[in-house]
């Protein structure tokens, strides 16, 4: 009698296709009907098993994914902030003179920069060799057109900073100058 209200009150509400959500229900008269062979409810659960495995498993690769992608954002970030130091040890060696009162500062300096650079090995970062190198977009960044007569225009003739490469992706384009076409 209590159903019979229920659906007179639906129907009243407008609410006649409504149908209550009665799986758990099914599932648990799946089991409890004494007329169904118990190897077809052990088919029905096995079934049910199986996918929530499968299911199981692709969400284990989904987030040991979406882990690694993660890890590899943070790595090249950190890399990226490494490169300033390479820069500023790099102008540190150029700018020192070999005068015996500066021996002991650039040795400390090519000390600290050998260290970078093994650093950079271990974690496959290349410096781009740019200079006499034919102007890639990709590779480079152009600060300005210079002409010159020794090199054939669109080749890169100073670089102003290094670029870098993680694991052949770019990391950091070269800066430099490149030779105009006249």
């Amino acid at each position: 009698m209590a159903d019979e209200k229920q659906r007179n009150w639906g129907a009243a509400n407008g609410d006649m296709n409504r149908q209550p959500d009665n799986s758990v229900e099914d599932d648990i008269s799946q089991v409890t009907q004494p007329d169904k062979p118990a190897s077809d409810e052990a088919d029905t659960w096995k079934s049910k098993y199986i996918q929530l495995l499968a299911d199981l498993e692709n969400t284990k690769k989904r987030l040991a994914r979406s882990s690694a992608q993660e890890v590899e954002a943070d790595r090249k970030a950190l890399l990226r902030e490494v490169l300033p130091v390479a820069d500023g040890l790099d102008l540190a060696l150029i700018h020192l003179s070999r005068e015996d009162d500066s021996r002991n500062i650039l040795s400390g300096v090519e000390l600290i920069k050998n260290i970078l650079d093994k650093f950079f090995i271990k974690y496959d970062v290349k410096a781009i060799d740019s200079w006499g190198k034919p102007f890639d977009p990709t590779l480079h960044e152009a600060l300005g057109v210079v002409p010159h007569s020794k090199f054939p225009p669109n080749t890169v003739v100073r670089v102003e900073q290094k670029g870098y490469l993680y694991r052949d992706e770019l990391l950091r384009p070269a800066k430099v100058l490149v030779v105009s076409s006249n």
